[in-house]
């Protein structure tokens, strides 16, 4: 979806109009002496974009939904590789310290 062109609000700048919408990233110029601003797409909508069209409205809420799934499964994600290295190091020191435990075999003596 390309917002190009497109009127928003915010809701410190007022309305502006988006330059553009590339890599995640808005360009937004607002009327007033606020100038030229660059938020993130879509997390931008969540607390401080709205735009009027109902259709591009519901495609922005699917994004948002989209990149909330991401961000869900990215820290789940996360989470078992931090649980895999946990599990790694203990399994690690537990083998060291069996190997400490460990008597030293002795040798024969020779007669």
């Amino acid at each position: 979806m390309n917002l190009t062109t497109k009127q928003v609000k915010h809701i410190r700048y007022g309305t502006g109009t988006v330059l553009s919408h590339t890599d995640g990233r808005l360009t937004i110029t607002f009327a007033d002496v606020t100038g030229t601003k660059s938020f993130m797409y879509p997390e931008a909508f969540e607390q401080y974009l709205s735009i009027a069209d109902p259709l591009l409205h519901e495609e922005i809420l699917l994004d948002l939904k989209l990149k909330a799934e991401q961000t869900a499964k990215e820290k789940i994600r996360q989470e078992q590789c931090r649980l895999e290295e946990i599990q790694r190091l203990a399994e690690e020191k537990l083998a060291l310290q069996k190997k400490s435990r460990r008597k030293p075999s002795q040798s024969k003596k020779k007669s």
